[in-house]
């Protein structure tokens, strides 16, 4: 690992030559929202701005709907080669998650082809989070504010400029003629590191939620904290790990097509037969929080939620789920089913 120092001076220049070079994407400031959008002019960036995208970026290496393949008489694949794109601006949380996300696209007997070949024509460069915001709990989940898993490169900002730290061969290419960043820099890294991470929530220990998830598994715990869903999906929708999907055939528009899908749908888990074995908003609920919380920590021993917040913050009844995480740990103790 390398560590680079960028000045605000440099900054305009060294994006300005990665736009040319690059497909960039970055967080930009429309009317409605913060998303990750193709920059074509250095000002469309707000990089600045508090707060994770409505959208995660995995949305790029895995659209809301995706043409698969097309029919006119024969079947046609569709073209996968992707011109070399960088992520520019990525929070951590969003880094952690489509690394995370890898290990379900990306299986040795089923690869993803057409998410591994985005992923592999793009350079993820994330910016350090120095002012979570309040439904932010990534260090809840085993994350970090500074956190570099799925990062290619990491930008910390200080005052005078950025502490770049490089974590492959791809990043180092792009920031060769940056001057190396003198002590004083990386320890002033160092030190907004711990000054941010003071005040966020402590990890959870995920065995133990793991284990306790289990054991309510056919509680009433379930139908107590799903009363007041609505089954909308958005927090599926805007998680950067729900990777739910269905493939659908657009006669008209002869093309095969993968869309977004929520297990939080009632129809997500109807059977030809029609049996539903997810029938209600309990089992829903359950799915979901166990999938994050005890089914990932199964499969690779990790949490497969982010802390991002989105969940928390856009929710219309204000379903928490850290709340439920907290409450599933005290279930007996606060009165709960026995």
């Amino acid at each position: 690992m390398s560590i680079k120092w960028l000045s605000n001076q440099d900054y305009e220049k060294l994006l300005s030559g990665l736009i040319r070079e690059y497909s960039l994407y970055a967080p930009c400031r429309s009317e409605k929202e913060l998303g990750f959008r193709l920059v074509e002019e250095i000002s469309q960036i707000a990089i600045e701005d508090s707060g994770n995208t409505r959208f995660p970026p995995k949305s790029l290496f895995f659209p809301q709907s995706e043409v698969l393949m097309k029919y006119n008489g024969i079947l046609h694949s569709v073209e996968k080669e992707e011109k070399r794109k960088i992520l520019f601006g990525v929070r951590p949380c969003d880094a952690r998650a489509m690394k995370l996300l890898d290990h379900a696209f990306n299986d040795e007997k089923a690869p993803d082809e057409y998410w591994q070949s985005k992923r592999d024509s793009a350079i993820v460069i994330s910016y350090a989070c120095i002012a979570p915001g309040g439904t932010c709990f990534c260090t809840m989940v085993g994350g970090s504010p500074f956190g570099t898993v799925g990062s290619d490169a990491q930008f910390v900002k200080l005052e005078d400029g950025f502490v770049i730290r490089i974590y492959s061969e791809q990043a180092e290419k792009l920031f060769t003629d940056l001057p190396d960043a003198q002590k004083k820099m990386t320890q002033a890294a160092n030190d907004l590191f711990d000054q941010v991470i003071n005040g966020m929530p402590a990890m959870v220990e995920k065995q133990q939620v793991h284990d306790k998830l289990l054991s309510l598994f056919e509680s009433d715990f379930w139908r107590e904290i799903s009363e007041s869903c609505l089954g909308c999906g958005v927090c599926t929708f805007l998680c950067p790990t729900c990777f739910c999907f269905d493939i659908v055939d657009e006669t008209l528009r002869k093309e095969r097509v993968r869309n977004w899908d929520s297990c939080m749908f009632r129809i997500y888990s109807l059977e030809a037969s029609g049996h539903n074995p997810r029938p209600t908003k309990s089992e829903r609920t359950r799915q979901r929080v166990m999938h994050k919380y005890a089914y990932w920590v199964d499969q690779i021993n990790e949490i497969g939620c982010t802390g991002c917040g989105r969940c928390v913050e856009f929710c219309p009844v204000n379903i928490d789920i850290r709340e439920i995480v907290e409450k599933a740990l005290h279930w007996e103790m606060i009165g709960g089913a026995k």
